[in-house]
């Protein structure tokens, strides 16, 4: 016994184009997912270098009279210029400079009363996928402070 052959409805053909939608929209998902996780990533590891500099920069205080409640006290202070020296250096003895692409120092100073270092740095990241779009990188900065406490 033979079937007889089924009568076309013009709907043949048409879940190829629903798959290949579905496809690319996971496609696209899974892509945005892995730039995001390599833009946190690489932030999260420019904030550790920061935290570094920062602990580095926070230790190159001086040590100046008359500082504090009292004429006689004793305090440390801060400079500018030695925060800023001191995150560089940190930064080439890490080799933050070279891990990093279009590593920079954004500012590297130390607060007016002179007890806090604030470090801010900057980076480009080249996401996986999402790089060919956005062919220059996308850049992150990241900030931290360190601060120096005399205690007796």
């Amino acid at each position: 016994m033979s079937r007889a052959p089924v009568p076309a409805t013009g709907e043949e053909g048409r879940i190829l184009v629903l798959a290949a939608g579905y496809v690319s929209i996971a496609l696209l998902a899974v892509s945005g997912t892995l730039a995001a996780t390599a833009v946190t990533t690489e932030a999260r590891r420019l904030l550790s270098v920061a935290d570094g500099a920062a602990t580095a920069a926070a230790d190159r205080y001086t040590v100046a009279q008359g500082q504090g409640e009292g004429t006689g006290a004793v305090g440390l202070v801060l400079t500018d210029a030695a925060v800023r020296a001191a995150a560089l250096e940190y930064a080439r003895d890490t080799g933050a400079t070279v891990r990093f692409d279009g590593f920079t120092v954004l500012s590297a100073g130390a607060d007016p009363a002179g007890s806090t270092a604030h470090i801010r740095l900057g980076a480009t990241v080249h996401p996986p996928i999402v790089g060919w779009f956005v062919p220059a990188g996308i850049p992150i900065s990241v900030e931290s402070n360190a601060r120096t406490i005399l205690t007796r």
